[in-house]
């Protein structure tokens, strides 16, 4: 974990520490965290307007699983305003190869398609407030070879961990 100068946690990762302790949020409570929530009539307004300025328009159930979608982590960092949406994906053994093209990359297209209209959703609401810095950093974890030496140590710098010795006990201990 890198710390800011003042000695305040530059990062903080919701996570599972425990059965008990178990954090998932939805889109909705990263908005609340972001302070771009102001209740949820007003969310569902600004869902249903930032679908139709694309000319899709969503039924009721599905604006409310719009906002109510959970990545499977979030990390802030509360100075910079940078949220990250975190993926998992667990290797595939089996299937390597594809007609669609090796698994690694349609795998990764899926998670960003997954993510794609929250992220600019979060954007789109931010935009009068200074963008928030809203990426995704999508982690093959529990795999061996070149996804673990290439992939995973690069999204953790995405995540501005700078220092390599702390990136490598995390990809130790997570790959």
């Amino acid at each position: 974990m890198e710390i800011h100068y003042n000695g305040e946690r530059k990062w903080y990762f919701l996570s599972a520490v425990s059965e008990g302790t178990h954090d998932e949020w939805t889109v909705r409570h990263i908005l609340v965290h972001l302070g771009l929530f102001s209740g949820i009539t007003r969310l569902r307004e600004d869902v249903t307007a930032f679908h139709v300025r694309q000319d899709i328009v969503l039924p009721s159930q599905e604006i409310t699983s719009f906002y109510s979608r959970r990545p499977d982590g979030v990390a802030f960092d509360d100075k910079n305003k940078h949220c990250v949406f975190l993926e998992f994906t667990c290797p595939m053994d089996s299937v390597t190869f594809s007609d669609e093209g090796d698994w690694a990359d349609v795998k990764e297209l899926e998670k960003n398609e997954r993510y794609g209209m929250h992220i600019y959703f979060i954007k789109y609401l931010s935009a009068f407030m200074g963008d928030l810095g809203t990426t995704q950093a999508n982690f093959t974890v529990l795999a061996r070879g070149s996804l673990e030496k290439n992939h995973f140590p690069d999204r953790l710098y995405l995540l501005r961990l700078t220092n390599s010795k702390a990136r490598d006990k995390i990809r130790v201990l997570t790959v």
